[in-house]
Parts: C-alpha cells; sequence; structure tokens
C-alpha cells in the first residue's frame, strides 16, 4: 500500500488559471495539470506517466486504479523494465507553452513529460513521456520520442527559448515590440498623444495608444499579441498562426460622443485583452464581449476586422505569426441576442452592420435587428 505521493515541484501559470506539479511515490512518478477551481467544471485534470520506480507490470495496472494511486506504466512500454531512480526535485522545473493551456516538465534540462495545451479540450487526455517507448489501445501516455520525429521537442525547446528571451535583462523583448507597435499606428493616425499601460503590471507588457485623426479618436492595443491565444491550435491546426494573436482598436467619432464617453469606451476594451488567458478562452471575428463601459442603448460589444473600411494596416509579425487587429463596435441586447441565437451569428450581425453602413467607426446609430 502506497504512503501517498510527495510533490516534487508546483507552478502556476502567469494568471492561475492552471497548475503544473510533479508527483512521486515509492512506485511511480507523474506530472499534472490542474484547472483552478474556477475552472474545474470545464475542464478536466491532465495526466502524464514520467516513470516508474520499481519493476514494472506485464498487465494495465488496474489495481492502482482501483486503490486511487497513480497507475505505474507496463514495462514492456517504458525503457526502464525494472523500474528507474526517483527523480530529484531540484533537477525538476516547468516550462509553460506561450498559450498557458500546456506545459512541459524538465529533468536537469531534459525534456521528461508534456500536455499540450490541446488535450485539454479533447475527450481523450493525451500526454508524451520521454521514457515511454510504445503505446497501446489503451495509452495512458504516448512515447515522446526523438527530436525531429515528434513535433512536442519543438513545442518545448520553442517555450524555453520564449521564456529565456522575456527574462533576459540584455536583450529585453518590449522596447522593440512596441515601437514597431507605436510606429506602424503613427504611419495610419498621427502622432500618439497618450500611452496607458493595460497590464496591472503582470507579464506580459500591454498598453493602448491613443491617436487623433478627422475628429476620430483611436485607441489601438500592443504587446496583446505576444501570447498566441488558447484553444486556436485546436480548432485551426496548421492554419492556427493565422488566427491565435490579435491586437484591438476603438475608433469613435468625436462628433457623437463625449471625451468622458470615450474614455470609459477605452476603459472597456482595455479589460477585454486578457480575456483568453484569464478565462481559457480565445477571441476571433464575430465574438461579443458585455460591457458596462458603454454609452446607452449598447451592452456589448462585437469583435471584427471586417468592419474596418481604412487604409489597409498590417501590423508586425510576431513570432513569425500574423497578428489580427480586430475593431470593437458596440452593440444593443437585440444585436447581441441575435448572434447568439444561431451557430454563426456573429458573422450574420456584422454582414447586417455592413450592409447598414456601420464601419469600424463608432458613431450613434439605432439597433439593426
Amino acid at each position: 500500500m502506497s504512503n501517498g505521493p510527495t510533490v516534487l515541484i508546483e507552478q502556476a501559470n502567469s494568471r492561475y488559471t492552471m497548475y503544473a506539479i510533479v508527483e512521486q511515490d515509492e512506485r511511480t512518478a507523474y506530472f499534472y495539470l490542474y484547472p483552478a477551481e474556477l475552472h474545474s467544471k470545464k475542464y478536466r485534470m491532465r495526466a502524464c506517466w514520467l516513470r516508474n520506480l520499481q519493476p514494472g507490470p506485464s498487465q494495465r495496472d488496474s489495481a492502482a486504479m482501483q486503490n486511487g494511486e497513480a497507475p505505474m506504466l507496463e514495462a514492456h512500454l517504458t525503457n526502464h523494465p525494472q523500474g528507474k531512480a526517483p527523480l530529484q526535485a531540484e533537477l525538476l522545473s516547468i516550462v509553460w507553452m506561450p498559450e498557458e493551456d500546456g506545459a512541459a516538465v524538465l529533468y536537469d534540462g531534459e525534456t521528461l513529460g508534456v500536455i499540450p495545451g490541446w488535450s485539454l479540450y479533447t475527450e481523450e487526455p493525451v500526454s508524451y513521456a520521454a521514457d515511454c517507448i510504445d503505446a497501446d489501445g489503451n495509452a495512458l501516455v504516448f512515447p515522446l520520442g526523438q527530436p525531429g520525429k515528434n513535433e512536442q521537442h519543438k513545442h518545448v525547446a520553442d517555450a524555453v527559448s520564449f521564456r529565456q528571451q522575456w527574462e533576459s535583462t540584455e536583450t529585453p523583448q518590449w522596447p522593440v515590440i512596441q515601437e514597431q507597435f507605436i510606429a506602424t499606428y503613427e504611419r495610419h493616425f498621427g502622432k500618439m498623444l497618450q500611452y496607458f499601460a493595460i497590464d496591472n503590471n503582470q507579464w506580459p507588457p500591454m498598453a493602448l495608444g491613443k491617436f487623433e485623426k478627422d475628429n476620430v479618436i483611436y485607441f489601438l492595443s500592443m504587446g496583446v499579441s505576444i501570447r498566441p491565444m488558447p484553444w486556436v491550435s485546436y480548432l485551426y491546426n496548421d492554419n492556427a498562426p493565422a488566427y491565435r494573436r490579435m491586437e484591438i482598436a476603438l475608433a469613435v467619432s468625436k462628433d457623437d460622443y463625449t471625451e468622458e464617453e470615450i474614455t470609459r469606451m477605452a476603459e472597456g476594451i482595455s479589460g477585454m485583452v486578457d480575456i483568453p488567458w484569464r478565462h481559457i478562452s480565445w477571441l476571433g471575428e464575430g465574438h461579443t464581449i458585455g460591457s458596462g463601459k458603454l454609452p446607452a442603448p449598447f451592452e456589448s460589444i462585437v469583435l471584427s476586422a471586417a468592419l474596418y473600411n481604412g487604409e489597409s494596416i498590417t501590423l508586425p509579425e510576431m513570432y513569425g505569426d500574423k497578428v489580427n487587429l480586430f475593431w470593437t463596435s458596440p452593440i444593443t441586447l437585440s444585436e447581441r441576442e441575435f448572434a447568439h441565437r444561431r451557430p454563426n451569428g456573429g458573422y450574420e450581425l456584422l454582414e447586417k452592420m455592413i450592409e447598414g453602413d456601420v464601419t469600424h467607426i463608432i458613431r450613434k446609430r439605432d439597433a439593426i435587428v
């Protein structure tokens, strides 16, 4: 009978939505990803076997599972049929993927186990371990294999590099990114008038720049695209690089709204930029978000690149990915209900808005549905 596992390392992601833990008893070692309590009804714990510390069983370790213990992996599926030395806590480290929904555990700098973020969204859990050499139809874990043969190696290496770049004091990342985005925005909207940090002193740095052109006030974000959004790799697979990064923009006519009303709208969008990582979700074309910062009769916003009818804007790439610029357009309760009534309702609402000559510039208007 096991004395119960010992926690060797525990680390939350930056928004404390997920926790990565390595546990070990006298039989086996496991890597786990746990959703925080707020997300525990939507997402389930994911487990990754790391190694057996005793000779492995010849068949599935059903007895351990019946006793509520972590099962050993069958001997013939491991590279150590007789068991392996216990893990030393001081050699363990956790690296979170940039999306922050998946993570890897490293042992003395080498990848030991990986739980991809997309495994959160599948019915069957998926994980990869360096000491697993084969898998059967009821696999608890899959082989990590050699670099070049499993894309997980590259994902982990990229995640390690990403984190190291941001931790480096010799080559700070933010000033370069900041300068690129400000320069792009100034080419289209004139000199930046004000700069507002919107990251609440959390990593990554995020900000809104304020601009004015042709009696329209613009607020445009920068830094949101540093992290790819959760879910997108699972939904779009190979096409994910075109959809997983975003910045958010607001354009309001001074002829229609006061400076105070415009400032409140900007406060509203500054609170939206972190939604994908706070809620383990994603934002895209036609998505709606509630807001209490909008003037009546509006109560939500819809995100859209299609509403923009100005001169084409190409944002700087982020880590080789396209960055989408979504304009925030306020909508009424009836419009939001219309958008939520059918599977592609957000797109259909945007079509009606475009037909009604609604653009990215916010002006007073009546509901279109």
